[in-house]
This record gives structure tokens, sequence and C-alpha cells, in this order.
């Protein structure tokens, strides 16, 4: 029987491990007559899934009129292209909203919902429209409607899920929650809205009088103290924009649940997604800081039964300067996601809405190579062929290209060579590649509530831009950035979740002079019961709404100290002369000194080092990034005072080196994010490794490298610098073929008894070395009896 299961972190379809590497093809933006060769370039590429949003307003033009079977136009006949996906041997990954975005009017919604039933949208506080017209997500005229959609779309989808023989193993719910109140700063207050927060606050506090002591308002009756928050009313305290942003949390599980309860009463069985937005333009610029706003928003839903969280990832020019972006990323969404789920990318950048800036097939190589080596294992390119917008469904006119690598004439791109050949890679090592878990070195925290800034009323704005500020350049482009670079590689840890000095031996946590006492406590917890914290740029003193609250502090006796703003100079662990943008001054201290700062001739202390409990914490008390190539070596002291040592290293210090292992088997990805060529060679806790062969990797390129690799009984590549892209095996054969990533590469195979190759000789001790291999090239092993 067919099945489509996530389990281990892995998507499991019919009991093989997969992994899905997809690209997003519209269907009603290519004619019908040229889906076929937009489906088979997609198969020639080496995708297994296919993926498409199925557009409510373009299915529903007038209200009641739905057209699934190509009544109005040929190309509305959804059954008919899932049958032609299924003909062509791919998977599909629907995404019938009810929001798709995707550069459709109304976001996908028809105009005739908000037209006629002006009630569904969402208000501002003072009762006019949403700036966006997004609707209210739980208004319950807008979930009838979608009930009625849903259950004729997914007469559809329903039979022709994989579990019924069909292609279909995944099913988006709604799109990108949350965005459009994030891009516009703009809640929604529609009564039926404030009627929900009115529920989440009798059911959190019981009594008016607890909510008024928690907040120092003084209403009468929940409703009052509902229009009273609608008007603004209550000081400036940080405990409604806290409340206020919590509740969100939970309206937007809600309303994802109920999408998913209406999709399973309609027989809808395989897994669902729930999308993550949140990269963000800067003019001709991408960045992903602003990424995990939209996780913070959407966490609670990563705690849907068979729902998959799946980021959206745009970073428009991959390079050295912005790759950690796609490093945290990674690591965020798998931080807030549940154990059993694979990192997934539902929208994975390999082109872009307009024509500048430019990609290249350079940032697609980088972003996929990136996201792979830390951990990624699945992948939907967004978009992969262009199209055109009939019956005037486009915002931005009729022409559809973003850059995909296949253009609306269904010609190849130049980016589409380079999707074929990690296609192909995945296609031969891909099954292999999902059980091969991140080789890290330690944990950093991702705090959430670091991250309810999507919507920040103006007085609570001083507050929430600073800590805004210090999370991006502190943390984001600071430490952060720092270990990425120092290739110190870490997965991230949930901080609302519970941690622990067993499962984390050493943990990196951003923060504030505020923070969550329940933090506090599970902090202070985790040093004293063997765990090893290192805590920057500062000391919580307050708790998020500012009232005192020093339990981390006190448990931990961290001493009396100040803070000191701007730009400073501190000498670290021996290193003299380090730029800091901020820093600690300790007044008093128990500890080792780490960063000391001279003034007057008097060294004032900035960051220091201390067993607590079983445990250690070093507190870091200076505002750090990676302004200038030195301080790379500050954060490698500084790791290793706690006991942190990366184990893969090269002669050049901007060469990323990230392994991937299971068992002895070993995917080792090399990348060289910089616009020169870079020549070195690679060491493994000291020792060179490829028998001390040099590589070399071309300007923004990457390379993924196989060690301990059995292609066949006795027969196991021992290491290999060029790219497997094909390889098969029968009772006593092998055939593999290679490719040279840059110059030239070897392959070195450790052969049993009898076993014979037509490249290279025979083996000496058991070992055959081929190469230099300077172009594609077949190999083959036989057994000789």
């Amino acid at each position: 029987m067919n099945s489509v299961r996530v389990e281990k972190g892995r998507f499991v379809i019919d009991g093989k491990e997969t992994f899905l590497f997809g690209g997003e093809l519209h269907y009603f933006r290519v004619r019908r007559e040229e889906w076929e060769q937009r489906l088979e370039m997609i198969a020639q590429a080496g995708c297994n899934l296919v993926s498409t949003y199925v557009p409510w307003v373009w299915h529903e033009r007038e209200e009641g009129d739905i057209d699934l079977a190509g009544r109005t136009r040929r190309e509305k006949d959804l059954k008919a292209f899932l049958e032609l996906v299924r003909e062509k041997g791919l998977y599909c990954f629907v995404r019938p909203g009810p929001y798709v975005m995707a550069e459709i009017r109304f976001e996908g919604i028809p105009s005739w919902l908000v037209e006629r039933y002006p009630e569904v949208v969402a208000k501002r506080a003072d009762g006019t429209d949403h700036p966006t017209r997004v609707v209210s997500y739980r208004h319950p005229l807008f979930l009838e409607k979608v009930r009625r959609w849903y259950r004729e779309v997914n007469r559809v989808i329903a039979p022709m899920q994989h579990t019924r023989g069909g292609p279909v193993i995944l099913y988006q719910l709604c799109n990108e929650v949350g965005m459009l109140h994030w891009v516009s700063n703009t809640s929604d207050f529609n009564e039926v809205t404030l009627a929900a927060f009115e529920r989440y606050l009798k059911e959190k506090y019981g009594t008016v009088h607890a909510l008024n002591k928690k907040h120092g308002t003084d209403a009468d009756s929940f409703s009052h103290w509902i229009e009273s928050f609608r008007k603004g009313a209550g000081d400036d305290s940080l405990s409604l924009h806290y409340e206020w942003r919590r509740f969100w949390r939970r309206y937007f599980r809600e309303y994802i649940d109920q999408l998913k309860c209406f999709a399973e009463e309609d027989g809808i069985e395989v897994p669902f997604v729930v999308n993550v937005h949140g990269f963000k333009d800067y003019s001709i610029y991408s960045r992903g800081v602003d990424y995990p706003i939209g996780l913070s928003q959407l966490c609670e839903a990563a705690s849907i039964e068979k729902a998959v969280l799946a980021g959206d990832f745009y970073p428009g020019h991959v390079g050295y300067d912005n790759f950690h972006d796609l490093v945290l990323a990674s690591v965020y969404t798998q931080a807030v996601s549940r154990k059993e789920q694979p990192l997934f990318s539902a929208e994975f950048q390999s082109g872009r809405l307009a024509d500048r800036p430019r990609l290249y097939p350079q940032d697609l190589d980088l972003i996929t190579r990136t996201c792979i080596a830390h951990g990624m294992k699945a992948l939907n390119y967004y978009m992969f062929t262009a199209g055109e917008n009939y019956e005037d469904i486009g915002i931005f006119g009729r022409r559809h290209e973003w850059q995909a690598p296949v253009d609306s004439k269904g010609r190849p791109r130049p980016q589409y060579e380079t999707a074929r050949h990690l296609g192909r890679m995945l296609k031969t090592v891909g099954n292999r590649l999902v059980r091969a878990q991140k080789v890290v070195h330690t944990h950093v925290g991702f705090n959430p509530d670091d991250y309810l800034t999507d919507v920040v009323e103006p007085r609570f704005r001083p507050r929430m831009d600073e800590l805004s500020f210090k999370r991006e350049h502190f943390a984001f482009d600071g430490i952060l950035r720092l270990l990425s670079a120092a290739n110190i590689s870490f997965d991230a840890v949930d901080l609302l979740k519970p941690f622990s000095a067993e499962e984390i031996p050493t943990l990196w946590v951003f923060s504030t002079s505020y923070m969550d006492p329940d933090l506090q406590e599970r902090l202070a917890r985790y040093v004293q019961e063997g765990g090893k914290l290192v805590l920057y740029p500062e000391i919580p003193t307050h708790d998020l709404e500012g009232n005192p609250c020093r339990i981390l502090a006190d448990r931990l006796e961290l001493g009396k100290w100040e803070v000191i703003p701007g730009n400073d100079v501190v000498d670290v662990l021996g290193m003299e002369s380090i730029a800091v943008k901020q820093r600690l001054r300790f007044e008093r201290y128990e500890g080792e000194p780490i960063a000391l700062c001279t003034r007057q001739n008097r060294r004032e202390t900035a960051a220091y080092h201390k067993k607590a409990g079983s445990g250690e914490v070093l507190v870091l008390g200076i505002a750090i990034g990676q302004d200038f190539d030195y301080q790379l070596d500050v954060i490698r002291a500084v790791a290793e005072r706690v006991g942190i040592r990366p184990h893969l290293s090269a002669d050049t210090p901007h060469l990323s080196a990230i392994e991937r292992r299971n068992g002895s088997e070993s995917f080792l990805f090399v990348h060289n994010y910089t616009e020169w060529e870079q020549e070195t060679n690679l060491y493994e806790g000291g020792r060179p490794l490829f028998d001390g062969e040099k590589i070399v990797l071309p300007p923004r390129s990457g390379a993924m490298y196989l060690r301990n690799f059995p292609i066949a009984e006795d027969l196991v590549i021992e290491y290999a610098t060029v790219e497997m892209t094909h390889w098969e095996s029968a009772e006593g054969r092998a055939s593999l073929t290679v490719k040279p990533v840059g110059r030239s590469g070897v392959l070195k195979v450790r052969m049993g008894d009898g076993w014979r190759a037509n490249i290279g000789g025979s083996p000496e001790k058991g070992l055959l070395r081929i190469g230099p291999i300077d172009a594609p090239v077949t190999l083959t092993f036989w057994r000789e009896t």
C-alpha cells in the first residue's frame, strides 16, 4: 500500500527515505498543451517533485461558479494536470490556499468575497479596513466560504493523493499566514478577532481582577478591558504588547488547525505544510535577518500534528557576506519544528520576481549547497518554470518570468544546468544523504520571544527598536555570524522548549537586559546541572515587561556591572585592540577575565569565565561581529575556552566546511563564497585530508565530497574530490559517473579481492587512486571470479 510519512526527520514514501527535490510549476500560467514539456524539463533536472498553487480567485471568478474541470478554460482542469504529473513519475505538492499570494490579484482570494462581504475584512483599531484588505482569518463567514472552496477542490485532490495511487504527497494550508500583518505593521481589530481575544483572556486569567492586576488596568469587565485596549488605553507597559502578540500566535495556530480539519474531513491524509515568510528586500539586496519574525508568529503552528513547518528562503545574491542568513534560517526552522520533521523549504529561491537584481547560476548553486549542508532534506525551487498570467489575474501584468530556470517559452536559462547537476547528484546519493546528520560543535539559542515584533504600536516602539537593533547587530550579524564564518558548526535550540545539559553540552544565548523569568530560571538550572553557557552581550536584570528580575544573575552570582554603549576597544585572551560595539564594565565578579579594557591606566573587565554549580558560564560582555577578519580568531579563542573546537579547517580563512555523517559514511560540503578562486588543503583535527591533495574551488562555488561511501560489496570510495552524478551497481559490477569541481579532482577507491577498474590500473594494497580527473568520466568496476 502506498504511504507518505514524516518520521525521524525524513520524508518516508512507500517505506523509502526520500530526499525531495522539486520545482514550482503553475499549471494556470502555462498553456495546457505545454504542460507535458515543462514537466519533462523538471524531471530531466533530476527533480522528483513538482509544486503548484491552486488559486481560488481563478477557479471561482463568480461566487458559486467553480471551474476545476476546464469548462471555461482548458488550463483549469486540475485533475488533468495531476494525472499528467503522475504519468511523468513525479510527486506533487499542492497549495490550494485560501491565500496563495504568488503575485496574483487579491493574494488569491476572490474579489467577490471582500466586495460582497466586507465584514470579513480585517480592521484597524479605528474600525477602518486593514491597509492590505487581508481578511479576518477566523471570521465565520470567511471560513464558511473557505469550507465550500476546500470541499470542491479536495474532490479533485483527495483521489489524486499518493496513498490512493496519485502523485500528491503534500498539502499546504493557506500561505505565509501573518505576513500581511507584519509587512503593514497592522494587526486585525475585527470584532470577531477581538471576541477571540476576550475568550483567550478569560481562559488565561479567569477573572477581570487578575487581568487588571497583570496589566495595571482598572476595567470592570473583560469586554470593557477589550474596548479600552482597542482604543489604546493603558500605560506604556510592554505587558500589553506581549499579551497581544502571544494571542496572535494562538490565533494563527487555531486558524491553520481549522483548515487542516476541513481538509481531513474531505479525505486529505498526506502530511500538511505550513510555510514561513520573512526574508526581506533592502533595495537591491535581500536579507534573512527578519525571517525569525515569521517563525515567531507561527511557532505554535509547528505543534500541529502531521504538519511540517517549511521556510521560504529568498536570500538574493549569495556570497561571503550573507551566507550565514541561510545557516541561521535553516537551524532556527529546525529548532522550532517538531523533532520528527525534516528541514524543508517550500519556496527555495531559484529566481526572483523582477529581472533586477539579477540572479546567477552561482546563486542557485550556493543556496542549495549551503542549506543541504546544514541539514535540509527537502526543497522546492520557486519559481522553476516561468509563465503567463491569464484572465488578468497578475498584479504585475501578463508576464511572469521570475528569472526562472525554464523561461515562459519552455527554454532553459543558464541556471537550469546548475539545477540539473545538483539534481543528478541528489538522485544518485539522496537516499543516503537523508540519513546523514550534520556534525555540530555547539548549540545556539533561538528565543522566539526576541522576535515578537511583527506588529509594534508607536508607544512600544523605543524598546522594540532597541531589541531589534541588538538582535540583528549583536547576535544575527554578530556572534552567530562569527561562529558560522569560523566553521564552528551549530544547531539551534528553541528556548521556549525544554533543554538540558545532557543533550546540549554548550549553549550560546543572546540577551539584552530583559529576559523572561522562566527562561532565566531554566538557564540557571542548565548551568548548575553541568551545562556550559556563553551569555552575550548583556545580563538580564528585568523581565520582558520591564519589571526587575535578576534570577539568572543572582542564581549564578554574576556580580555587579554596567553597560557601556558605543564603539570601544578591548583585549581578549591575549589578543590586543579588538574593536567592539558595546561592552560591560564589571565592578564586581568572580572568575577568570576574558576581555579587558584599559582606561586611564585602569584595567576594566568586560567578559569573564567562571564555574557555577556543576557547569560553567562565560559572560561575554562584548558586542562583536565580523567587521574585521581578526575577529574570527577572537571567536575561536572564546569558543575554545568552553571546550569548543571546529574539526575541519583550511589554509584559507574564507572557506566554509561542513560535514554530514551517517556512521563512517561522510558527506563533506566545502563552499567558496568569495569572488576569487581558492586553492587549499583541508584538515580534519589538524591532519591533512585527501592524502594532502589540494582542492581548488572557483569563485562562488561549492563541492560535496564523499568519504567512506560503499558502492558495492567490498568496494568503497575512500574519498572523492570529484562529485558523483550517477551510480548503479549489480552483483559483481558497479559503474559511476563523476565530474570535477574546478580544475580537477581525484578518486580513491578501497577494493576487495578480485575487483578491477576500467581506469587507473591495478590497486596497490587494496587501494586504487584515479586522477587527476579533469572532465566528466564514467568509471566501471567488475569483480573477477
